[in-house]
């Protein structure tokens, strides 16, 4: 696979972070700063290349719209440019730098040599190869957390099952494992996607992980836990799914949804005997929990 790049050069560190939230709207997991001679030139961000005619327009109208707007993007410039896939493995690596995820979570490269990783910390070792599914995404932090707060409910984590949709390269599934959860079981529909999570799972030794490119729809469950990190159409589509295999009392976590789509899942979610918990928002980004209390 081929993919495109923008590199929009900036200064202003108000513009870099709207860029990025913009970027990431659009679908790129991977959005970096430009660095010459130790100096931030602006962000940059790439796409796969089926995508390029239909990002092109909205990525100009949105530059163009910033320039007319903004006093402090007036000398706004930007340019497109192709990676051809024999030099992805190396481009990639700009965009993937060790950082902290959550309180509890550090997120390390697996080529990267040098970083240290906080001792009271979880390590997540990845390396997201072709799958183009690094983490980074504020969906995935947001879920994370989630997670993480999940944990703290129970003082049964050993005994609990957790089903993992749209598992990517098995981030949320690495950390439910390192959180002590009995049992993950991690699905998705993209072959390259699987292929990478097993890699993963087993560079971070996540024994308690099972992934496959099974549908939800030939699961029997029941989970006691359920994340998905997918976009709220998908979400609405599987919410039968969702009640299906999950326990009663079990938690549903929803992410990959804005800010203003909450409303949907809720009226969606409510005739299928789930309750609103708990929710974490990032900028436009937004994460969510639901208890099911009763099976519709």
């Amino acid at each position: 696979m081929e993919w495109f790049q923008i590199k929009v050069f900036v200064t202003d560190e108000s513009l870099k972070e709207a860029l990025s939230s913009f970027f990431f709207d659009l679908g790129s997991e991977g959005v970096s700063e430009t660095i010459d001679k130790g100096v931030s030139q602006g962000v940059c961000a790439c796409f796969p290349k089926e995508r390029e005619a239909e990002l092109k327009t909205q990525i100009n109208d949105y530059l163009e719209s910033l320039k007319e707007g903004l006093s402090n993007a007036n000398h706004l410039t930007w340019n497109f440019s192709l990676v051809p896939e024999d030099n992805w493995s190396e481009k990639y690596k700009e965009f993937y730098q060790a950082q902290k995820l959550t309180e509890r979570f550090f997120l390390k490269p697996r080529w990267d040599l040098k970083t240290s990783i906080p001792t009271d910390m979880f390590p997540i070792i990845l390396d997201p190869g072709q799958a183009f599914g690094t983490g980074l995404h504020p969906s995935t932090k947001l879920s994370m957390k989630l997670i993480e707060d999940a944990a703290g409910l129970y003082p049964n984590l050993q005994e609990l099952d957790i089903l993992d949709v749209g598992t990517g390269t098995g981030i949320l599934a690495i950390a439910a494992n390192h959180l002590g959860f009995g049992s993950v079981t991690a699905i998705d529909n993209d072959e390259d996607a699987v292929r990478v999570a097993r890699e993963n799972l087993i560079i971070n030794h996540a024994e308690k992980v099972g992934v496959s490119g099974n549908s939800i729809s030939n699961l029997s469950g029941p989970f006691d836990l359920i994340v998905s990190n997918i976009l709220l159409e998908t979400h609405l589509l599987l919410a039968q799914d969702y009640s299906r295999l999950l326990k009663t009392g079990g938690l549903l976590i929803l992410s990959g949804l804005l800010g203003g789509q909450l409303g949907h899942i809720e009226a969606t979610l409510k005739p299928q005997g789930f309750v609103p918990q708990q929710k974490y928002l990032y900028q436009e980004w937004a994460a969510t929990s639901y208890c099911l209390r009763v099976k519709s």
